[in-house]
């Protein structure tokens, strides 16, 4: 088979496709990337709602994986379920990366 007669400048150049480098957490579909990522993992749980019938407890917001809370909040008065869940995510992030937790509802044990 003869070969083409094109003129180099025409014929296109191979170039070897990149992989993008996959991002540890890839872009979130909502507001709250930590939250979101943390649930995609399938390792965990996050619980909204009442404890055990308690007033104070009405409003909560609780982070857990297999083995530790990470995150247990309290629904401040007239915060709304946003900032609640804003909260949520901006603590879950050192909870997840320094194992730095945040509770809420348990009271500090005294030493």
């Amino acid at each position: 088979m003869a070969r083409s007669k094109r003129p180099r400048s025409t014929l296109r150049r191979r170039t070897k496709k990149r992989r993008a480098a996959s991002p540890e957490r890839p872009a979130a579909s909502t507001p709250w990337p930590n939250i979101e990522w943390f649930l995609a993992q399938g390792e965990g749980n996050v619980s909204l709602g009442a404890i055990d019938y308690v007033p104070t407890l009405r409003y909560t917001a609780v982070v857990s994986d297999e083995h530790n809370m990470l995150v247990a909040l309290v629904r401040r008065p007239r915060e709304t379920l946003h900032e609640l869940l804003d909260r949520l995510e901006t603590a879950l992030g050192p909870a997840l990366e320094d194992s730095i937790f945040i509770d809420e509802i348990n009271a500090p044990s005294g030493q």
